[in-house]
């Protein structure tokens, strides 16, 4: 890899605020109040993509500095979420007596079953929200993608490949032009995991309960 030696402060939340390491579930929650899954990942496609072409990014320089400013606090929270003890979170589905979980119900990856109006959402707005990455075990417990994001790279090193990334979707510098061992495909998909188990546990831990509050049913 390019990356320089790691500084003490590199593996360090640096972005988010004390409230936020305190209770970094809360950071998650936040981030998806700022972008849904389909949208961040579209957001990615796009600037991925400008990174091997001769001209910027179509995502305006304000809109992409802001999608990564908040995608790096995002980062850093799944960060300390990885390290503690999840295993009694409500976004980890866990069978009964062996059972087969129906992984296209759409109760366990969308938030909302039912629109505004009362109808329900249409096939194609729930196959929207669907993660297309995740292994079944990852979809059952969103928090192992967690772990394997950062087993692929340090915090510090998903730090500095973004930071390049933005140099290089803001110009017309492109990845090619670059004499860098950069695993770029590596870095797409491991994001695009790691978004996806976030919306999980959005979803199961926080959506979920609001809907239900303003429903005032369980979802069955």
């Amino acid at each position: 890899m390019f990356f320089n030696s790691p500084r003490p402060w590199d593996n360090l939340p640096l972005r988010l605020s004390v409230e936020e390491i305190r209770d970094p579930h809360e950071a998650i929650h936040e981030y998806f109040s700022s972008y849904d899954m389909p949208g961040a990942r579209q957001i990615i496609n796009q600037w991925f993509g400008s990174t091997s072409k001769k001209r910027p990014s179509k995502i305006s320089p304000s809109g992409l500095q802001f999608f990564y400013d908040r995608t790096e606090s995002f980062i850093e929270a799944a960060f300390l979420v990885a390290q503690l003890d999840n295993r009694e979170r409500k976004g980890i589905i866990v069978p009964c007596n062996d059972e087969e979980i129906d992984v296209m119900n759409p109760i366990l990856f969308c938030a909302w079953i039912k629109g505004i109006e009362g109808k329900t959402i249409s096939a194609r707005e729930a196959w929207d929200t669907f993660p297309r990455n995740l292994s079944y075990k990852e979809f059952l417990n969103p928090y192992l993608a967690f772990e394997k994001f950062f087993s692929f790279l340090t915090l510090g090193e998903w730090r500095e490949a973004l930071r390049e990334l933005l140099g290089m979707g803001m110009s017309r510098r492109t990845f090619l032009d670059e004499t860098i061992d950069f695993d770029l495909l590596g870095i797409k998909k491991r994001l695009e995991k790691l978004l996806e188990a976030g919306h999980l546990i959005d979803v199961r831990e926080y959506r979920q309960v609001f809907y239900d509050s303003i429903t005032g049913k369980d979802r069955e």
